[in-house]
């Protein structure tokens, strides 16, 4: 059974990875999208080099193109629902602190909002 990916959007409506995918390459942008699509169907059987486990809950979903390292971070969250949190190119070895920290305090976040009802996730399809 598969899962639902929503984008995190903050208090001002603003989604940071669906801005970070519009950015990049018409190709680069229908890979990460098919991608993401992808790990929506799979998720339960997806391992490297597709997805890895990061820290506390977080996940990275990995895209190669053209030697560029695409990052998204994202968690499960309530049952159903994958939150896509960040998104970078990276360029080190390890995802950056800062990045990690951005992830971690948007899942936060959007756990909060959710209890206090300020959130409301879309239909399952």
């Amino acid at each position: 059974m598969g899962k639902k990916a929503v984008y995190y959007e903050d208090e001002r409506n603003k989604r940071p990875v669906e801005e970070f995918i519009n950015n990049l390459g018409p190709k680069i942008k229908a890979k990460v999208l098919a991608r993401i699509g992808f790990l929506e169907e799979h998720w339960q059987e997806l391992r490297r080099p597709y997805v890895d486990t990061l820290t506390e809950g977080l996940y990275e979903l990995r895209i190669i193109f053209s030697g560029s390292q695409i990052r998204v971070i994202y968690a499960y969250m309530f049952k159903d629902y994958i939150v896509l949190l960040h998104g970078i190119i990276k360029k080190t070895k390890e995802v950056p602190a800062e990045d990690m920290s951005k992830a971690k305090n948007r899942m936060s976040d959007f756990q909060a909002r959710f209890k206090d009802g300020r959130i409301r996730l879309p239909s399952k399809v």
